[in-house]
């Protein structure tokens, strides 16, 4: 075992006595924006959802994390496990503290092989003679109660072909049987692709199969593709992945980095696509994952990372960086992904009543709350929230077009760099859900035909809504997650 500890590429072993209890003083000081009832790091900066796997009882969240700075420093997994989604225990996370990955464990997939747990991920290397990135695919064993048994190296450096951008395993099951993952990848011509290996079982040595063929995937201007995810709902396969680089559309693919997923039929290595779309229209969604290991094939259950690589938020000064969505249900409708919170998220609402607003109410705890109207796919006009510094939030609806509208809200400067408002089409718009979680909020359009996932900042804020016209909402609110030692 090493102890790294080189600049931001310090591990969680060289922590000082008393340095995250530190940490996490200045964490507790946010009394606007840390979230209530979604999954935000206790310190530092997380990312991607990872190892997402359910063992038969329980389900194992990892998720990305660097626990001493809302930076992109060192990668570690952290490891939490629920049977609810409401209560999680902590695990063994995933500590980098060999030279297979001296430089962070990246991203990755599970999935439940006999009794064991194996973890594929990325782990991040530089070479001392260059600095040059040498990644390493590597598999991590945990039992099913959420403890390390062991780890070793798969793959060293990138095939042929390819640079040193080849992450994120996602590993499935083949039909006979055989173990096989996928990766996000960059070709030397710096075009993004995903490429497939193969082993018999968890001792063997992977195969390199070849790129999965997307020929519907306009791939223009696109230099790599993370976080892959192949899976089958009902009698189609469905292909998530995040494209960097994908131009930007007037309502569709609006960030820099998008979550895309293609429905169709995958043959060999080619995916012959029915559909491509974008998986959530907000400002803040990427690298999802979805749960290996569900004994079904109606849907899938997904975590998404509320935030985008590159940005900075106003909670940075606190040291905490960025949350997990809600779990969200994903079924097919045709060949569209809808996607709602999972049925316990609705089975914990509490609370709920009934408010006719007309013109301006105030609620109680709007910034935590459940919101559910019908649109009646007529014209409307929303404000959320007000402060000293006339601050608010707004979401509108006219002519089949929704806009999210943070403008007028507290900004970084690489925030107001990719614009201050998201839009989504919705032709015939019903139903509206709203979650808001302090910093948060998610929305879900005609029970998840579209969704919109961000962030806003509004300061020492009044809870108040305002509309355009008449709405009877539905309010209700979420318990806090409860994280047990």
């Amino acid at each position: 075992m090493i102890i790294f500890n080189n600049g931001k590429y310090k591990s969680i072993l060289a922590a000082e006595k008393g340095e995250l209890a530190e940490i996490a003083e200045t964490v507790q000081k946010d009394k606007d924006f840390r979230p209530h009832y979604h999954i935000a790091p206790p310190t530092g900066l997380m990312n991607d959802p990872n190892g997402l796997i359910f063992d038969g009882e329980k389900y194992h969240l990892f998720y990305q994390w660097f626990p001493f700075d809302a930076i992109h420093g060192m990668k570690h997994w952290k490891h939490l496990i629920t049977k609810d989604f409401q209560h999680y225990q902590s695990a063994d996370d995933l500590i980098p503290c060999e030279l297979f990955e001296s430089h962070g464990c990246y991203s990755g997939g599970a999935l439940k092989v006999g009794d064991k747990l194996a973890m594929f991920y990325t782990g991040n290397t530089r070479r001392p003679s260059d600095n040059q990135r040498v990644p390493y695919q590597n598999l991590a064993i945990f039992d099913l109660d959420g403890k390390l048994l062991s780890k070793r190296p798969l793959i060293e450096n990138a095939p042929e072909g390819y640079t040193e951008h080849v992450r994120d395993p996602k590993p499935y099951f083949t039909e006979d049987g055989k173990i096989r993952f996928i990766c996000g990848a960059q070709r030397e011509n710096l075009t993004g692709t995903a490429i497939i290996f193969e082993m018999d079982n968890l001792e063997d040595t992977p195969r390199l199969l070849g790129e999965l063929s997307l020929p519907a995937f306009d791939n223009k201007n696109v230099f790599m593709w993370e976080c892959p995810d192949l899976l089958k709902l009902g009698d189609k396969d469905v292909f998530i992945w995040s494209p960097q680089g994908k131009d930007r559309e007037a309502h569709q693919f609006q960030n820099n980095y998008h979550a895309t997923y293609a429905v169709g039929k995958l043959t060999d290595l080619t995916f012959e696509a029915e559909y491509i779309g974008e998986l959530d229209q907000g400002f803040d969604f990427y690298a999802p994952q979805t749960f290996a290991g569900l004994d079904n094939q109606t849907h899938a259950v997904l975590f998404g990372w509320i935030g985008l690589p590159d940005l900075t938020y106003p909670t940075d000064k606190f040291k905490w960086h960025s949350a997990l969505t809600l779990p969200r249900e994903l079924r097919l409708e045709g060949t569209r992904i809808y996607q709602r919170p999972i049925a316990k998220i609705d089975e914990n609402l509490t609370a709920l009543s009934a408010l006719h607003l007309d013109e301006k109410a105030d609620i109680a705890n709007l910034d935590r709350a459940y919101i559910k109207f019908e649109a009646k796919n007529q014209a409307f006009d929303l404000t959320f929230f007000q402060n000293e510094k006339g601050q608010s939030l707004r979401l509108s609806y006219e002519n089949g077009l929704v806009c999210l509208d943070r403008s007028q809200s507290k900004q970084t400067e690489l925030m107001e760099k990719f614009d201050t408002k998201r839009f989504c089409e919705v032709e015939n718009l019903q139903t509206v859900e709203i979650f808001f979680d302090r910093s948060i909020i998610e929305i879900f359009f005609n029970q998840g035909e579209k969704v919109m996932t961000s962030r806003f900042f509004i300061e020492n804020r009044e809870n108040t809504i305002s509309c355009s016209r008449p709405l009877d909402l539905m309010i209700g609110y979420l318990p806090a997650i409860q994280y047990d030692k």
